[in-house]
C-alpha cells in the first residue's frame, strides 16, 4: 500500500469494481462453456439418431431391391444384390468379391477395376472402391490364405519352384495337392486343384534353407510322399538333404525339363540346327522392322530355350508349305511381266513364239495364276506346252515380285528341308511322352503306356531313335521309385503356369522385383468365395500386412530408388 499515493478509500472502490468486472467475466465464460457443452451433446445425440435412421434406410433400399418382384418377362434375381455388410468395412462383400474377381481372374489392372466399378456405379447402388483399396483387399487376402491352417494329411504331393526377379531376392513357392486327388485332375492339375503351402522369400537360395522350407512345410501337413521340381542346384540339393530325414518320401524330375535338358544335349554339337538357330535369329533382327515380319520366325527365349523349341520346326514346316504353293501375293508384290522376264523366256525358245508376248511387258497382275493365263492367251495353241516348260524357277524370280522378295528374307531356309523331318520326329518323340505323362500319370507302367504311344509315330532315324531309347531310360528309373500301383505327378507344369500367371500382375509395375505382389499367388489359387472372402477381410488388417512385408521383404526397391535419387 505504501507504492500507491491515492487514499486508501479510493483503491479499496478501485480493487472492488476491478474484481467485480474479473467475476462478471469468468460467469459469462463458464455460462457459454455450459451452454457449448450442451450443444454438443445434443448434436452428438441427433448425429447418431439420424446415422441409425440413413443405416435402417440403406438397409430397407437394398432388401428392398432384392425382394422385388420381378416384372413379366424378366429374370428373378438369384442372390442380393450388393448389399452384405463386412465388419469394419465400408463396402459389402459382393462388392469385395466383384473386385477381386476382376482384378484376379482377368487382365484388367487395379485401376481398370476402379473404372469398371463406377461404371456399375451409374446403373446400380455400389460403391467405387479406389484402385489402392483393391489392391489392400488383395494382399489381405493373400496373407490370410497363407496364414491358414493347413489339413494333416499322409498323401501331400509337394511341387516347389524358385521365381527370380530384378534385384536379389528370390521366392521360393510350394504347392500341395493330396495323391488322392490327381485322378480327378487327370493328372493334370489346374489352378483352383492346388493349395499353396508356402511362400519365401530370401537373397541366398541354397540347399539348406530349403531343406529348412520343407521341414516347416511338412511340420504343418504331414510328411509328402513325393516331391516334384525342376532339378535346379539348390532344389535338388535340399531335397536331397530332407529326404535323408524322410527316406519313404519320393523325388520326381519334372518330366518338361528332363526333355529340354535332353534336346539341348541331343542337339548341341548339331551344327545343321546350330546353324539354323542363327540363321533364324539374324534373320528376325534384319526384317522385323519390313514388310515381311508376318512371315518371320519366332524368337529364340533366353531361358528355358527347348522348353518351347517346337515353335520353330512349326515355322520352318509352315515356310516351306507357303513356298511349295507357290503364291507370294500376300507379301504385297504384284506380278509383272517385266522386260527381263521375256528375255528370259527369248534364251531358250524361238523369236517367233515369243514376240507376241512383248506387248505384255510390265503389265501386273494379281497373282501367278493370272500372269499364266495372260501369257496362254498371247501364244499359239501348240506353242502353250512349251510356254510352260519355261515358266522355271529363274523366270518367276524375275517376274514375281512377291517371290523374289520371299527369297530375299527367306532362301536359306530351303537348304534345310532335308533335316526337318528328323527334328519333327524328335519333337514328336518329346510331344508323345509328355502327353501320355501328363495325362496318365507316372507310374511303374508308364514306361509301357509311352512306348505303345510311341509305336504308332512308325520308323524313326538313328539319332532319333538313340534320343527315345535315352528317354524311355529316364522314364523307367523315375518310376521305379514309386510304390507299386502307386500313380502320381510327373509334371510341375502347374508351378510354372502359376508364375506366368504372377508375371502378368508385375508387368505392370515399374520395377521387375520380387515385392508385395507375391501375395498375389495365394490370393488367385485360393477360392473366392463370399465365406473366404469375409473371413479374410475380418481376420487380416493392414497393419499385419506391412508387418509381413516389413519381415520379408523390407523397403521395397521403388521406395529406395526414390529416396535415393531426389531430383536436385
Amino acid at each position: 500500500m505504501k507504492d500507491f499515493k491515492s487514499s486508501a478509500a479510493r483503491l479499496a472502490r478501485f480493487f472492488q469494481d476491478s474484481r467485480d468486472k474479473w467475476k462478471a467475466r469468468a460467469a459469462e465464460v463458464q455460462k457459454r462453456w455450459r451452454a457449448a457443452q450442451v450443444r454438443i451433446r445434443d448434436l452428438e445425440n441427433s448425429r447418431a439418431y439420424w446415422k441409425a435412421r440413413a443405416l435402417a434406410a440403406e438397409q430397407e433400399q437394398a432388401t428392398r431391391v432384392c425382394t422385388d418382384k420381378p416384372r413379366e418377362g424378366e429374370d428373378t434375381p438369384s442372390a442380393p444384390l450388393l448389399a452384405t455388410p463386412v465388419a469394419n468395412h465400408h463396402y459389402s462383400l459382393e462388392v469385395m468379391e466383384l473386385c477381386l474377381q476382376m482384378y484376379l481372374h482377368t487382365s484388367i489392372g487395379c485401376r481398370g477395376v476402379s473404372w469398371v466399378m463406377q461404371l456399375f456405379g451409374n446403373h446400380l447402388p455400389v460403391g467405387v472402391p479406389a484402385y489402392t483399396t483393391v489392391l489392400n483387399w488383395v494382399y489381405r487376402l493373400g496373407l490370410a490364405v497363407l496364414q491358414h491352417p493347413l489339413p494333416r494329411r499322409d498323401d501331400w504331393i509337394f511341387i516347389l519352384d524358385n521365381t527370380i526377379a530384378l534385384g536379389e531376392l528370390k521366392c521360393l513357392v510350394v504347392l500341395g495337392i493330396p495323391a488322392s486327388r490327381l485322378a480327378e485332375t487327370g493328372y493334370s492339375p489346374s489352378h483352383r486343384d492346388m493349395t499353396v503351402l508356402a511362400v519365401e522369400i530370401t537373397a541366398n537360395s541354397t540347399g539348406v534353407w530349403v531343406e529348412a522350407v520343407l521341414r516347416h512345410v511338412a511340420a504343418r501337413t504331414g510328411e509328402p510322399v513325393q516331391i516334384v521340381s525342376d532339378h535346379g542346384s539348390d532344389l535338388r540339393k535340399g531335397i536331397a538333404l530332407y529326404r535323408q530325414q524322410a527316406p519313404s518320401c519320393v523325388e520326381t524330375y519334372d518330366i518338361s525339363h528332363a526333355i529340354a535338358t535332353a534336346l539341348k544335349a541331343h542337339w548341341r554339337e548339331d551344327s545343321t540346327w546350330q546353324a539354323f538357330l542363327k540363321q533364324a535369329s539374324a534373320t528376325l533382327s534384319r526384317f522385323q522392322q519390313t514388310d515381311l515380319a508376318f512371315l518371320l520366325p519366332p524368337s529364340l527365349r533366353t531361358k528355358a530355350r527347348y522348353m518351347a523349341i517346337e515353335a520353330h520346326i512349326d515355322w520352318v514346316l509352315r515356310v516351306l508349305a507357303y513356298y511349295d504353293r507357290g503364291d507370294f501375293s500376300a507379301i504385297g508384290r504384284p506380278t509383272v511381266f517385266s522386260a527381263m522376264a521375256w528375255k528370259s523366256l527369248r534364251k531358250g525358245w524361238t523369236n517367233s513364239a515369243v514376240a507376241p508376248l512383248r506387248a505384255l511387258i510390265g503389265t501386273p497382275y494379281p497373282s501367278r495364276a493370272a500372269l499364266c493365263e495372260a501369257l496362254r492367251e498371247q501364244v499359239a495353241s501348240a506353242d502353250v506346252t512349251a510356254l510352260e516348260e519355261h515358266l522355271d524357277d529363274a523366270f518367276w524370280r524375275l517376274a514375281d515380285r512377291g517371290y523374289g522378295r520371299f527369297l530375299e528374307a527367306f532362301e536359306w531356309v530351303l537348304a534345310y528341308r532335308d533335316s526337318v523331318p528328323e527334328w519333327t520326329q524328335t519333337s514328336a518323340v518329346s510331344k508323345t511322352i509328355q502327353t501320355v505323362v501328363k495325362t496318365k500319370g507316372l507310374a511303374r507302367t508308364t514306361a509301357d503306356a509311352v512306348k505303345a504311344a510311341l509305336a504308332e509315330l512308325g520308323p524313326l532315324s538313328p539319332p532319333v531313335e538313340a534320343f527315345q531309347t535315352q528317354m524311355l531310360t529316364h522314364l523307367q528309373g523315375e518310376a521305379a521309385k514309386l510304390p507299386e500301383g502307386a500313380t502320381w505327378l510327373g509334371s510341375s507344369d502347374i508351378i510354372e503356369s502359376v508364375f506366368g500367371h504372377y508375371k502378368a500382375f508385375t508387368a505392370r509395375g515399374p520395377l521387375k522385383e520380387i515385392g508385395k505382389l507375391v501375395l498375389t499367388i495365394p490370393a488367385f489359387l485360393s477360392d473366392l468365395t463370399a465365406p473366404v472372402i469375409r473371413n479374410a477381410m475380418e481376420s487380416v488388417r493392414t497393419i499385419d500386412v506391412e508387418h509381413w512385408v516389413e519381415t520379408h521383404l523390407g523397403d521395397s526397391m521403388l521406395k529406395r530408388r526414390r529416396r535415393a535419387l531426389v531430383p536436385t
